[in-house]
């Protein structure tokens, strides 16, 4: 048998390890974006692996043909944008994409920024109960990305704290009646003083198996109750959609519920509040808690990564393997209420029909139309997706959402 010459034997084994290896990219928070992504040289986003993986796809690199390891190492990838995975970035069944731990490492995508600087002032605070005064710290919050933040949530050394709010603990009160025609709600009278001239509260009510949040517009005090009016659009849908709806029974009850996020609210340790006007955050520490030293958590994003495909170019074969996704918002309830259907789907517009019948079915008696809550993590026009030994965690409305047109996806 002829045996080859040992310089094609050298050559053909080059080449056949070329063939058989997958690219490797490497991101640290500690890198940079004009390194090569080698493992002494990171980058240091997650976007600009995924743009040189891009690139590598677009320019049929021979190196990709076994696929693409974008490789995190260990640390807090803080976002300024939703990672946007597009069907230019899709891979094949022999050369998918994969973004992954480092071995022995948990790397976390966040959507939340961090919040240092506390104080406590030496001057009262206008508004603040007096049980409260001398114990409340404060931050200055700045404006990353040349936007002041609002947010909903709120994270001390990842435990999630709570909004400013009427009753303590898992208490409620209850409402003492509901007018669908004029749109307004009868409730005790608050015992916090000075509450009606408070901006910005909201009341939060369990009806039937869904809650609500709504915006209070105005409160009026009459005695021992106070009449409710609330901002649009969720005035309207809430007083019109039949259910689940506010719920008056005197066997067993009327709706719960409580008001939150008034400073004047801020009575016991875990309590905080956002001054939308001032941009001053307030937090009353546990003990035990110090906030100098403290991990303090507010998010940014509602959303830290969305894969999205077209109907005839789907995203395919891209692979998370032990990432955690955390910190994600949900700003929809301060902007426009939040009135659900149920599983957190929010109703866009509701109500009873008239005479029943739909095209559909012909005994229905209301209609609703309903808007999907954002994820942490998002696919739509996308398949062989895959999410192993991944965690969400400290997230507002939804941790992964197969949204559109997916299949064939994995979840472990």
């Amino acid at each position: 048998m002829r045996r080859l010459p040992t310089s094609l034997l050298a050559f053909l084994m080059l080449l056949s390890s070329i063939i058989a290896q997958a690219t490797d990219l490497y991101v640290s928070p500690n890198g940079s974006d004009t390194n090569p992504g080698t493992k002494d040289k990171p980058l240091a986003t997650i976007m600009m692996a995924l743009r040189k993986a891009r690139e590598l796809r677009r320019l049929h690199d021979a190196s990709i043909s076994n696929g693409i390891h974008i490789i995190l190492t260990n640390g807090t990838y803080q976002l300024y944008e939703p990672i946007f995975i597009r069907p230019e970035d899709t891979g094949t069944a022999t050369s998918p994409t994969w973004i992954e731990a480092a071995p022995n490492e948990k790397p976390v995508i966040s959507g939340g920024m961090t919040i240092t600087n506390w104080y406590q002032p030496k001057q009262k605070i206008a508004g603040l109960p007096s049980t409260a005064q001398g114990k409340v710290w404060v931050a200055d919050l700045s404006a990353p990305n040349g936007q002041l933040p609002a947010f909903r949530q709120l994270w001390i050394n990842n435990k999630k704290a709570i909004r400013a709010r009427d009753r303590n603990a898992d208490s409620m009160n209850r409402i003492l009646s509901w007018n669908h025609v004029t749109e307004e709600c009868w409730i005790p009278t608050p015992a916090t003083p000075d509450l009606r001239n408070a901006s910005g509260i909201e009341m939060f009510i369990h009806q039937w198996w869904a809650v609500a949040t709504l915006r209070i517009k105005k409160m009026e005090v009459h005695g021992d109750s106070a009449k409710l009016s609330f901002y649009q659009p969720e005035s309207k849908i809430q007083s019109e959609h039949p259910w689940p709806a506010p719920w008056e029974s005197k066997e067993t009850g009327n709706s719960a519920f409580y008001l939150t996020n008034a400073i004047q609210l801020l009575d016991e340790p875990g309590e905080w509040f956002l001054d939308a006007n001032t941009h001053k955050l307030y937090y009353w520490p546990h003990n035990g808690e110090d906030l100098r030293t403290a991990t303090v958590t507010a998010p940014l994003l509602e959303t830290l990564v969305c894969t999205e495909g077209l109907i005839d170019h789907p995203v395919s074969y891209i692979s998370f393997n032990g990432i955690s996704f955390q910190h994600t918002g949900w700003l929809r309830p301060s902007q426009q209420g939040h009135v659900a259907l149920q599983a957190g789907m929010y109703l866009l517009d509701a109500y009873k029909l008239k005479t029943p019948g739909t095209p559909d079915k012909a005994g229905l008696e209301n209609q609703a139309w309903i808007g999907r809550q954002p994820a942490a993590v998002e696919a739509s026009f996308a398949n062989h997706i895959s999410f192993t030994n991944c965690r969400f965690e400290h997230l507002a409305a939804t941790g992964l959402d197969l949204k559109k047109a997916t299949n064939h996806d994995e979840i472990i």
